[in-house]
Parts: structure tokens; sequence; C-alpha cells
């Protein structure tokens, strides 16, 4: 019986730790955890308490002063912990709910649920997913730049807008341009981009080599752009704080970083794993931006396949528990309007 009592005072302590940690940022003395009245021990068996954590990699002191706060292992029990028992907020459900509801349009509601979430945890929301080739083309326009750059306009069912630069080698005349643009509305309006390229290829084998290159050049390049990643964040400034970093050159480097969020696709694909709420503190994004950061995240789906992430980024000291429920219940509910179940 008395293992099992140091046991749960060692849990005890550690909690009171992170607690500590998470809300004032400092140290915490053993004095200060011994008259926690949950605790029922004088400091020096706090002492004896937290030395035996800290051989175990939970806590450390980053002073020589006798308080300690938790390392990322500690942290990460912590968490896992939480990833237990999320308990979403009634209100903000309705909220979501409602407000989900009402968008049109897949990139709609993932904008929305974005800046919901973002708003719900006073942090930085983040959405991101693939760019589909499952929405229905409603035209095509080819637009001069100049002598060697077009820029290719597909405009969808939904009116939205992607546009494509295309740098030629060498110009093209107007003939082939019109000719070019009579052939994509003639293969692709009115259809997906898959079967408009089914279309499309055997177009392409009855038509002038000039027209045929500018088609590719047009709709793919190297790559097809609609298969790239559509990102959507929210609060982005909220991460301009010292929890973060006091060095603004630090803070402008990780502002940048949404700009491009390729460098986290290998969380993200951890994510789209499984249904559950993932948690990577600091250095395990493996991103170095992050290092002072804890992404938030899971995976939402669409006809029972993974559609896209949704993830919160703040500091490492951010309430963990609020957090997770919240990421939770925007997946799950994102996932329930992209499948119109709303």
């Amino acid at each position: 019986m008395l293992k099992t009592n140091r046991n749960q005072r060692a849990d005890l302590v550690l909690h009171l730790i992170i607690e500590h940690y998470l809300r004032q940022g400092t140290p915490i003395p053993s004095k200060l955890i011994a008259n926690d009245p949950e605790i029922g021990a004088s400091p020096a068996t706090v002492r004896n308490v937290m030395c035996a954590l800290e051989n175990q990699g939970l806590i450390y002191s980053p002073h020589t002063s006798a308080g300690r706060i938790p390392t990322i292992q500690g942290l990460r029990m912590f968490v896992d912990g939480l990833l237990n028992c999320k308990q979403p907020k009634a209100n903000s459900l309705q909220q979501l709910t409602m407000s989900l509801s009402k968008s049109v349009t897949p990139e709609d509601m993932c904008k929305k649920a974005s800046k919901l979430i973002a708003d719900m945890t006073s942090m930085t929301g983040l959405v991101v997913m693939p760019k589909t080739n499952d929405v229905v083309i409603r035209q095509l326009e080819l637009v001069r730049l100049a002598d060697r750059r077009l820029l290719c306009v597909l405009i969808d069912e939904h009116d939205q807008v992607q546009n494509r630069v295309v740098d030629l080698e060498q110009p093209v005349s107007e003939l082939v341009l019109q000719q070019t643009l009579q052939l994509l509305n003639t293969a692709l309006a009115g259809f997906t981009l898959d079967e408009g390229g089914e279309r499309l290829g055997f177009a392409l084998k009855h038509v002038e080599p000039e027209v045929s290159e500018l088609v590719k050049l047009a709709l793919f390049g190297d790559t097809l752009e609609l298969n790239e990643q559509v990102v959507f964040a929210s609060g982005e400034t909220r991460l301009l704080t010292s929890d973060i970093s006091d060095d603004t050159a630090t803070l402008r480097r990780l502002l940048k970083f949404f700009e491009d969020v390729t460098p986290l696709n290998h969380l993200f694909g951890k994510c789209t794993q499984n249904n559950d709420v993932r948690v990577f503190i600091g250095k395990e994004t493996g991103v170095d931006a992050f290092e002072n950061c804890s992404l938030v995240t899971k995976a939402f789906c669409k006809d029972g396949k993974p559609a896209g992430v949704i993830a919160v980024v703040g500091p490492i000291r951010m309430d963990y528990q609020t957090v997770i429920s919240s990421v939770d219940m925007t997946a799950n509910i994102l996932s329930s309007a992209l499948n119109r179940q709303l």
C-alpha cells in the first residue's frame, strides 16, 4: 500500500509542477508544493519525490535553485493523459455547427473552421487540405501578360478561381492561343479535372504540336497545381509572444513559415493514419521554427477517407486540455459538414 501511495504522490507532484509551469512559466519550489493540501507531506519528502522525478527525466531545474519545471518527456506524459479525456464545450459545439452548416464549398468550411478554432483557443488555427480534382470546371481563360507569359485562369462550379502563370520559351501567336483556349474549354468545361483529363488526352492527338504543348504548360507545368495543398491559417500574429521567443527575428521566421507549411507534411501524414488527436511538443515537430511551439492536430474526413488536417499552433505553455478538446470537436464537426450531415 505504501508503494501505491508513493506513486500517487509522485504523480500528483509532477502534475502540480506541470500545471504551475503552464500557468506561470516559472520553476516551483518544494516548499510551495508541500503547502498543497493534497500532498500531505513535508518539504523534505517533496524534495525526495522531485529528485526521483528528475532521475526519471520528467523534470529538471533550469537554475541552481530548488525549483523545477517539466521536461518535454514530462509534458508528453501529461499530455498523453489528457488525450484520453476530451470534453467538448456545448456552446462552442453549437457555434461551430451553425457556422459550418451555412458554408457552401469545402474551402469555405475550412476557412471558417480555421478562424473559429483560432478564436476558441486564442492561438493560431491551421487547416491543411490537398487541392482536389473532383470539382466541376465551369470555364477556363488564357490571358496574355507579356510576349512570353500567360495567365491560365480556372473557374469551378462554385466560382472558386485558381491561377497559374505560364512562362513560355517563345511567344505564341493569337491563333494558337485561341485554338488552345477552345480546346481546353471543349474538353474540360462541365467535367471534373479527372474526367476532362481523359477527354483532353484523346483530343491532343489530333491538334498541332504548338497547341498540344501550350495545353500541357497551361494546366500541368512540371506538376499539376490542383494536387497541391490549400492552407487556411488564422491568428498567426498570436504567435508573437515572449512565451515562444524574445527574439524578433525568430518570431518573424516563425510567421514566414506559414507561407509554406510543407516541412510539416510528415506530421500531417501521421495524423491521417488514425482518427485520434495528436500532439507534437517542441522538438518533436522536427522543424526548427517550431522548437518552442506545440501543435495539436487531428485529421478530418470526407466519404470515409482523410480529407485534411486541422491544427492549433501555440507556445509549449498552452492549456492542453482546452486545445485538445477544441481540435477534436472541430475536426469532427468539419467532417460532418463536408459530408453534409449537419
